[in-house]
């Protein structure tokens, strides 16, 4: 049994979608900032880990609309 941490779960998941044809523009509203940035982050071409993943979740955010912005 493998077992691996939040980011690379998170860095294999997003790797599996975009292997599976996903894109970031396909997204729908409000996508979890790690799956959004991550595909980006493939789409250019460029190799994608754990600690880019580790890096956008610790930068914050939403991945849910601010109930008191209209």
């Amino acid at each position: 049994m493998i077992i691996c941490n939040l980011d690379e779960s998170q860095k294999l998941i997003v790797i599996a979608a975009f292997n599976d044809g996903m894109r970031s523009e396909s997204l729908e509203n409000q996508p979890a900032p790690w799956m959004y940035y991550g595909l980006k982050i493939l789409e250019s071409g460029e190799e994608l880990s754990s600690n880019i993943i580790e890096d956008i979740n610790r930068s914050g955010g939403t991945d849910h609309p601010d109930p008191w912005f209209r």
